[in-house]
């Protein structure tokens, strides 16, 4: 445990002087109704001490009631010793230091050795590009090459990089004053990586064209390549200290163009090696071991060894002929590490149970310090100086970076809002360990393909006024939030409260315990077939009549001979329009090497659970329960199921698809909300609000999910729940994914938020089709759309304005087709259709004047 509470997911973990019984009750006390919650703040702010209302506030906000905590945080904010709480608002609403947007198109970021420039790469293949920016306001453009790894020079006027592939790869110079270019001169050579040792010379991995084995090269203009290793074998991933002196590199292992060209396959050696080089003197010496990482000054290496009993981390000085020390030996899985700037410590990646935690050891031979005991995976250390370490947590769909210093830990980036995620990817401290350049998506799209590049500056901290603009931004946006939810839950919120008072947590664990019986439930392992046969005997035990095995032949793996398999699916008519059709889904189906408690009987249980209170309760439109097999083996049962309904004709108006709903880190009962539809969004976070404990976050999310195939088929009519990608599970894909594992509180919370979101869905009108809008006369907008298919729509409602504001105008019709005023180009247009129980479309149909559709 750290000492500052300052990581949201882990909050409730560190609040002071409280009982666990004190604690319960204030969780409790802070999901009140909005309306009362704020009003309580309010009233005990002039009363409390700003101390004692910050805690408050943190209580609200572990207890995800955003607009009491948000409200209480401006209370506090507004006191007369506010600055004293910036750092903890900063932090729990976000982040603590300015961050800029870098460039919207990024990946492998790298820095000038002096700090004041960096580069980045974008496109693939021959339209892959290298932009070298200036790092200060704007971070202006000061060059665009067609080629990759590009490298500076250490004096920064001159830049190495590669441009072509395969055998046509070369070594591209460029001056960034005069923006001249020149080919570097390898005969017969084909390069690999380039890098810049000092002001005069490249240095070039780079292989004979009838061979693969690369070799390390210094290269000057105008003079022919000079081989610089000694080894006879393989060289690869060259890396170089700060001032240049010291070369560090991989031998014997498997060539780089190998995968550059295609050419041939290296056997793995027989042992792990890697090299030092003194650029100077020449001498190269071979160090039996992997995984090298060298000082900042070049003096120290550290590295991995390993033997049939344990691992080993190691320390050598490299100059001199001075043996290593072993500074920690273990039986636990070792990787990554770490060193400190002046190779002092190193830090590394354990697995002492099933999560990854880090670990420092010095290089005296002292203890050995455990750095973190977070129940997710640490991961990926990095010194930015002596005294601050970088690491992240989670998994690869959602890592966040932390600082370590001073016994704390600080979350470092966010996007410093309530609800939308901002998955990390890439971490690259510059020079001097006060800036980070992160590659990361902080509007929460992980769908399409771009990656944001952003710099943190650790030398600037955001200012009390910054923090108090955050927050009133964020609680004005939760109070929409909720307010819209409730209006729209309002005609149908007391049959969802009577529907969702039936969810029991113990039948959940029931269903999650029948189906841990049948260990794995992948395609080819026999609990498949057992799963299939209880699903179908649990939904008729409900009362279901329709409950049908859509059978199809699947392959578990690649070349594999194909296995019959099944989705089961429950039907329950609509009342109303049964043709319209919604469809909850998950898939029952496991890795093979484990039961999946968490992938995906959590889900499953939902489902089932969602089943058996609805059986009795049907809705306007039909609604399908559909039980995927195969997810683990290629989205099978999905895309079976899409092919079926596409053949079929089925009006399929939108679906919630549940993975992973099960596994918690803390004690907070929370989920993300993963959607293709902000319609779908809005609305299961209102569900959520209203009538469950769950608290939702949400992102832009469905690849490699069933989603997917149901977005492929339907468009964006996807939501649903997930655990991931906010939450990073240990025990993802792992044989240890096992029922005692499991949350079944959270999971009831989900089937609560599940039922409120599919009783919402089928009863209310669905999203409108072909809606066009054209510019009239006057300044005026002609709109048409196909009329609603629901049987009980009694109206439309046109809502347009500009794209800063656009529902400034409303106007309600019964037909399908209106004309509207004041709607200039560039006005946003939007329509849905309400029934005569009052309830508004899940989603709005839109269109932008003069902007392609």
């Amino acid at each position: 445990m750290h000492n500052l509470p300052l990581d949201p997911v882990r909050l409730g973990r560190q609040l002071l002087s409280l009982s666990a019984s004190v604690l319960v009750l204030q969780l409790a006390a802070v999901r009140t109704s909005g309306a009362q919650s704020v009003a309580a703040a309010g009233a005990t702010s002039t009363a409390m001490s700003t101390a004692a209302r910050w805690e408050q506030a943190e209580l609200a906000w572990t207890a995800g009631d955003y607009v009491r905590a948000l409200t209480g945080i401006t209370s506090v904010l507004d006191a007369p010793d506010a600055a004293q709480f910036r750092e903890r608002a900063a932090l729990l609403t976000g982040e603590n230091w300015h961050t800029s947007l870098v460039a919207e198109n990024a990946r492998a970021p790298r820095w000038s050795p002096d700090g004041t420039r960096a580069v980045y790469e974008t496109g693939a293949g021959t339209a892959r590009l290298s932009r070298v920016v200036a790092v200060r306001d704007g971070f202006p453009l000061l060059a665009e090459v067609a080629g990759s790894g590009l490298v500076f020079e250490p004096k920064g006027e001159l830049v190495a990089y590669l441009a072509g592939q395969g055998a046509d790869t070369r070594v591209m110079l460029r001056n960034l004053s005069t923006q001249a270019e020149t080919a570097l001169s390898l005969p017969g050579l084909i390069p690999a990586q380039v890098l810049y040792a000092d002001n005069t010379s490249v240095l070039v991995v780079a292989a004979p064209a009838d061979s693969v084995r690369t070799s390390l090269y210094r290269v000057s203009p105008g003079s022919a390549p000079v081989r610089i290793s000694r080894t006879s074998t393989t060289v690869a991933d060259v890396r170089l200290s700060r001032d240049g002196r010291v070369a560090i590199y991989s031998v014997g292992g498997r060539s780089p163009l190998q995968v550059s060209t295609g050419r041939g396959f290296a056997a793995a050696p027989a042992e792990r090696q890697f090299a030092l080089l003194n650029l100077a003197s020449g001498e190269e010496r071979v160090v039996s071991g992997e995984s090298p990482v060298l000082s900042a000054d070049g003096a120290v290496v550290a590295y991995i060894t390993r033997d049939d009993a344990a691992t080993s981390v190691e320390m050598l000085a490299t100059q001199g002929g001075s043996q290593s020390v072993k500074v920690h030996t273990t039986s636990d899985p070792l990787t990554a590490l770490a060193i400190t700037p002046d190779g002092s410590r190193v830090t590394f990646q354990q697995m002492p149970r099933e999560d990854w935690e880090l670990f420092t050891a010095s290089r005296d031979g002292g203890e050995v310090t455990r750095v973190t005991r977070e129940i997710q995976h640490d991961l990926l250390p990095q010194w930015l100086t002596n005294d601050r370490l970088l690491a992240v947590v989670g998994e690869a769909r959602h890592r966040r970076s932390y600082l370590y210093t001073g016994g704390q830990r600080i979350r470092m980036f966010h996007n410093n809002t309530v609800r939308t995620i901002a998955p990390e990817y890439e971490w690259v401290p510059s020079p001097n360990g006060d800036k980070l350049l992160i590659v990361a998506e902080r509007d929460g799209d992980t769908v399409t393909p771009h990656r944001f590049l952003w710099c943190t500056d650790l030398t600037r901290e955001v200012t009390l006024a910054e923090v108090r603009s955050r927050i009133e931004s964020n609680l004005a946006a939760e109070r929409q939030l909720r307010t819209a939810g409730e209006r729209a839950f309002a005609p149908i919120a007391a049959d969802v409260r009577r529907a969702v008072s039936e969810v029991s947590t113990d039948r959940v664990y029931r269903y999650a315990f029948d189906l841990f019986q049948f260990d794995s439930k992948h395609v080819s392992q026999p609990g498949n077939a057992l799963a299939r046969t209880y699903l179908t005997d649990t939904y008729r035990s409900f009362g279901f009549r329709d409950v049908r095995a859509q059978s199809f032949e699947a392959r578990g793996a690649v070349n594999a001979p194909t296995i019959p398999t099944a989705n089961i699916l429950a039907v329950l008519p609509g009342t109303t329009h049964p043709e319209l059709v919604y469809v909850i889904s998950s898939h029952f189906d496991s890795r093979a090497q484990g039961p999946g408690a968490d992938d995906n009987t959590s889900a499953t249980s939902v489902l089932l659970e969602t089943a058996r209170v609805l059986a009795s309760r049907p809705q306007a439109a039909t609604i399908i329960f559909a039980s995927l097999t195969g997810e683990e083996s290629g989205l099978l049962g999905s895309r079976e199921f899409v092919r079926v309904a596409k053949a079929e004709n089925m009006q399929l108006a939108g679906v919630l698809n549940n993975d992973m709903v099960g596994w918690a880190n803390d004690q907070r009962l929370d989920n993300t909300i993963r959607y293709s539809n902000p319609g779908i969004r809005d609305l299961q976070h209102a569900a959520a609000m209203q009538f469950s404990n769950l608290i939702t976050y949400d992102a832009f999310y469905y690849k490699s999910t069933d989603a997917q195939a149901f977005y492929d088929g339907y468009g964006d009519v996807v939501g649903g729940i997930g655990s991931y990608p906010v939450l990073g599970n240990p025990h993802y894909h792992q044989s240890h994914d096992v029922l005692e594992t499991i949350n079944h509180q959270l999971v009831a919370e989900v089937t609560k938020t599940t039922v409120a979101s599919i009783m919402y869905l089928a009863s209310a009108p669905s999203r409108l089709r072909d809606f066009t809008a054209s510019s009239g006369n006057a300044g005026a907008a002609e709109l048409t759309w196909r009329a609603s298919p629901e049987k009980d729509v009694v109206k439309y409602v046109v809502e347009w304005g500009p794209a800063d504001a656009p529902s400034k105008y409303r106007k309600e019709v019964t037909v399908p087709r209106a004309v509207v005023e004041n709607a200039p180009a560039g006005t946003v247009i939007a329509v849905k259709a309400v029934n005569k129980r009052g309830l508004y479309g899940w989603d709005w149909a839109r269109a932008q004047l003069g902007a392609a559709r």
